[in-house]
């Protein structure tokens, strides 16, 4: 709703008519002022009635997201482990390619061994 004074365009030329009507007019300006600050502390006023649940319901969110938070970083590596797991198994797999890592050897000679009815 847009707000209007009451005298803009039928303004007097008569000095005391138009001391009246800018009084008027600011009487008018002073009580729609007066009407928002009185409608902004309503609204701030219903706002923090419901803040209460609100901050709740945040708070809640905010500790399961650190909860998840916590859990990614606790089970995360970091770039240099990652890197190290990188190398160790591509040793791994080069020794298993070659034949020279004697613990997989061992493992499948005994496996086989055992398929075999030897053990």
């Amino acid at each position: 709703m847009a707000f209007e004074v009451p005298h803009k365009h039928d303004i007097s030329l008569d000095g005391q008519e138009m001391r009246n009507q800018m009084i008027e007019n600011f009487e008018a300006i002073e009580q729609e002022d007066k009407d928002d600050d009185q409608a902004l502390s309503d609204e701030v006023a219903d706002r923090k009635e419901g803040d209460d649940a609100e901050k709740a319901a945040r708070q809640s969110a905010d500790d399961d997201l650190e909860k998840r938070i916590k859990k990614l970083e606790d089970n995360s590596a970091t770039h240099d482990e990652v890197e190290q797991a990188k190398e160790a198994w591509k040793k791994k797999i080069e020794h298993v390619a070659l034949g020279t890592d004697y613990e997989t050897v061992e493992q499948a000679v005994m496996q086989i061994l055992k398929e075999k009815g030897m053990i």
